[in-house]
């Protein structure tokens, strides 16, 4: 099982690795969509911390910093989180939220609502996203932190400032807001 992503993970791979039968998982959970969900549980806590990592003096860096380096370290995790449908994805809210009220002690981010800042943390995610994919797929020569520092740092500094001095904060991830009748 060691090696071959979540979609590995069945009651029987788990007692086979533990040199057991089935019926303690079993015990300890109802069902594999029980198991699964305190797997993805732990492994957004991994992400989680990885992306609230003292890395930077500017938050919202230093949170595309542990991502990526998330999926440099942790490859499975980072392929079971995102590079896989689940129903897991309603969690994000809550770690964009955090995010963006972490930011607002930082100058760059100080005259952004915290909708604004909200939006700019997902705006962000989706060109961290593309690093990440990258440093996952192992096409980067050199994913060490200094390399990936330096690359975020090209790539998305451009895109902040002007995200913030055009006014490109708006929520991408929010669904689209039915236009009223009279607008039409």
């Amino acid at each position: 099982m060691q090696g071959q992503g979540i979609d590995a993970v069945s009651a029987r791979a788990i007692a086979a690795e533990l040199g057991c039968s089935t019926a303690p998982i079993f015990r300890c959970f109802d069902s594999m969509d029980a198991l699964l969900e305190a797997l993805m549980d732990r492994i957004l806590a991994h992400f989680i911390a990885a992306t609230e990592a003292p890395l930077d003096p500017d938050p919202l860096f230093a949170a595309g910093l542990g991502m990526v380096r998330f999926a440099a370290e942790q490859p499975r995790f980072y392929e079971a989180l995102f590079l896989r449908p689940h129903a897991w994805t309603a969690r994000w809210g809550p770690v964009r939220r955090r995010l963006a009220v972490r930011m607002g002690d930082h100058p760059r981010y100080a005259g952004l609502s915290t909708a604004e800042r909200f939006g700019l943390v997902g705006r962000s995610s989706i060109l961290v996203h593309g690093l990440g994919v990258e440093v996952w797929f192992g096409r980067l020569p050199d994913a060490s932190e200094p390399a990936l520092r330096t690359l975020l740092h090209q790539l998305a500094d451009p895109l902040v400032d002007a995200a913030i001095a055009n006014g490109w904060t708006a929520d991408l991830h929010a669904p689209p807001r039915p236009v009223p009748a009279a607008a039409r």
